[in-house]
């Protein structure tokens, strides 16, 4: 038994789109029960049994059952409610987008063949290093159960989890247990579809907002904004600078203990 649970989801990661995304919530054990039960009842009155936001904000035509059915009204009711479930029982929440073409002109070999071949496993080992920032500022010792949708590529996560987990260094720092990691369904495992939603909006804000050199807050949709307001998450956004720079870090620790380091992700806020 975990008593803190963390729940990610990805958006992005299809070959179309310019930006991958992670994103992910924290949480109690007790107070995901409490979600669950929440999130429960609010499935029961608005007939639904799987919230994914993808299929929520497509347009009737694309047939995305029962969401293509509801009007404007209900799905701002729905919405509203989901995410006011979210704001209350969650601890914290993090989100990292990372822009594929950046990601490939900066990132070393070495560093894909050891840690992420891909954009999205980078995204994660950001959010879990954010996780580790988040443990040692309120003092929290205990490991921390990571679940990531079935639909994650489990081949490269449960690799990284392997490498950092065989380093005992890492291994503290990060909160990582050796039954810590799995991948589940979000239709059973309810706290997905709130990282979901977190990681839909994050992109959606990336692509129409910040790629587009847009004010952050001003310009940021309602419903990014429900999940911003008044809550504890970091969101954050690299540029290929950034990158290198974390790149360049991570090689100088390494010349200087003749050991791999442990990969610390520095990044401005959105908030």
């Amino acid at each position: 038994m975990f008593e803190f649970e963390n729940y990610c989801d990805d958006s992005g990661t299809d070959g179309n789109s310019p930006i991958a995304v992670a994103a992910c919530y924290v949480s109690s054990k007790t107070q995901w029960d409490e979600f669950v039960r929440n999130w429960n009842e609010v499935m029961e009155v608005e007939g639904f049994d799987v919230f994914h936001m993808a299929e929520f904000v497509a347009k009737p035509d694309a047939g995305h059952k029962p969401f293509c059915n509801w009007d404007n009204k209900k799905k701002t009711r729905v919405y509203s409610k989901l995410a006011s479930i979210i704001n209350t029982r969650v601890r914290t929440g993090f989100g990292v987008a990372i822009p594929k073409a950046a990601y490939d002109q900066a990132a070393p070999q070495y560093f894909r063949d050891r840690y992420a071949n891909d954009h999205y496993t980078y995204a994660v080992l950001c959010c879990i290093n954010l996780v580790a920032e988040w443990r040692a500022q309120y003092g929290i010792t205990s490991p921390v159960q990571h679940i990531f949708d079935q639909g994650s590529p489990q081949t490269q996560i449960k690799a990284v989890w392997d490498i950092l987990g065989s380093y005992k260094p890492a291994a503290e720092k990060f909160g990582l247990a050796p039954n810590g990691c799995s991948f589940q369904d979000k239709k059973f495992f309810k706290p997905l579809q709130a990282a979901d939603i977190l990681a839909w909006q994050m992109r959606n804000h990336m692509r129409r907002v910040m790629v587009e050199h847009k004010d952050d807050l001003s310009s940021c949709h309602e419903g990014f904004q429900m999940l911003r307001r008044d809550m504890p998450i970091r969101l954050g956004f690299f540029t290929e600078e950034q990158m290198r720079n974390n790149f360049r870090t991570l090689e100088q620790y390494e010349e200087e203990y003749s050991r791999p380091g442990v990969p610390t992700i520095i990044f401005p806020k959105l908030l």
